[in-house]
């Protein structure tokens, strides 16, 4: 596991999963999403953006599988392929998207509204929509070029698991664990 997402289940998930609101509290809004063409990337094509916003996003942490054991030098020809390594928690089992598969099947139009939306409700972790709800819709468009530019490539991941149910691949557990009480360190209680 890279040590990005061993920092992600570590210091997000406690939070996420760790204190549930009572079912009679009231649930905080989501964000609210920036204007539409506020705070932007610039860059020489919209593509070049995407590119940027792929590696400075995390988009390879989870969508490109030899990401992090090639250091973040994996070929622009094999990121974004998916992964069928899934992410296990209270939600299920979810696996991140082929996304280069996407464009052929998704408008422009369509990728931003499910980045903005969790994908109408649908979305799961580790999949950090509360962010991409936040990009300037310019930057979800430069990111959706990109991928297009990039071509169609690999295989479909498969479907999400539903909570309970045992995935059929590897899988990362995304919950925290306490740590056993007779591992305390020599002196401490």
């Amino acid at each position: 596991m890279s040590y990005r997402l061993a920092t992600l289940a570590a210091v997000v998930l406690p939070v996420a999963y760790g204190a549930r609101p009572a079912a009679n509290a009231a649930v905080p809004p989501p964000p609210r999403p920036l204007a539409a063409d506020t705070g932007y990337v610039v860059a020489p094509t919209d593509s070049a953006a995407g590119a940027y916003l792929a590696v400075a996003g995390g988009c390879n942490d989870c969508h490109t599988p030899t990401w992090s054991a090639t250091n973040g030098r994996t070929p622009d020809a094999d990121r974004l392929t998916g992964n069928p390594v899934g992410y296990r928690g209270p939600w299920g089992t979810s696996y991140a998207a082929n996304l280069r598969l996407l464009p052929a099947r998704m408008t422009e139009d369509r990728w931003v509204q499910v980045l903005t939306t969790a994908d109408g409700g649908q979305g799961h972790p580790p999949m950090p929509w509360m962010n991409t709800a936040q990009m300037s819709r310019r930057d979800l468009r430069n990111l959706y070029r990109y991928v297009k530019a990039l071509g169609p490539k690999g295989a479909p991941v498969p479907r999400a698991v539903a909570p309970g149910a045992e995935p059929a691949t590897p899988y990362v557990l995304m919950v925290p664990q306490q740590p056993r009480r007779d591992t305390a360190a020599p002196g401490r209680p």
